[in-house]
């Protein structure tokens, strides 16, 4: 019986091993949507925000792709935000809404990230990436205004904005966003 129980497993381990999932072929047409969205920015691509008044009025927040991470906050691989004295802020939130200086997060077709942005005094602003590493071409990286009603491909250049501190939905948490897309534009 021992034998008959070990000649078994071992057929059972063998069969497991030959199929590692690798022999199957899924036609395009039938993909699931992880499947073509999963590691189209690879892990530790990342860019850079920033938010800016002038030459000395600045703060970034940095988003690094990880396609293990979550879009909830995680004290070991995130950064909380901080507030300082500076003229402006500038900060991620993560989809449980907390305000994030470093975001690590995974990759998904249409993935919509809000922003935090402040400013002690009212004026124009620009929200520009001022670095970028591993993203690919056809990533657009859009940045969603609901109180303009407007939206740019921050690839392509800054987006200019003003804030009016009268006015407390020209800033907040509930003015922008960022949308990461594939291929063609963005519609609002």
């Amino acid at each position: 019986m021992r034998i008959f129980i070990l000649a078994w497993l071992l057929l059972v381990l063998s069969a497991c091993k030959k199929f590692d999932g690798g022999d199957i072929k899924i036609p395009e047409e039938k993909k699931p949507v992880w499947i073509s969205d999963r590691d189209t920015i690879p892990d530790h691509a990342s860019f850079i925000l920033r938010l800016f008044l002038d030459s000395t009025a600045n703060d970034e927040t940095a988003f690094i792709f990880n396609h293990t991470a979550s879009l909830v906050y995680n004290f070991d691989i995130d950064g909380s935000y901080f507030p300082g004295f500076g003229k402006v802020s500038l900060a991620s939130i993560s989809s449980d809404g907390r305000d994030l200086a470093i975001y690590q997060l995974p990759y998904k077709r249409d993935l919509s990230v809000s922003l935090d942005v402040h400013s002690k005094k009212d004026g124009m602003l620009s929200l520009k990436i001022s670095k970028e590493r591993n993203i690919p071409a056809n990533v657009k990286i859009w940045v969603k205004d609901s109180y303009a009603n407007d939206s740019l491909d921050l690839r392509t250049g800054a987006y200019s904005f003003r804030i009016m501190k009268a006015d407390t939905n020209s800033s907040g948490c509930r003015r922008f966003r960022i949308v990461l897309t594939n291929g063609v534009g963005y519609q609002h």
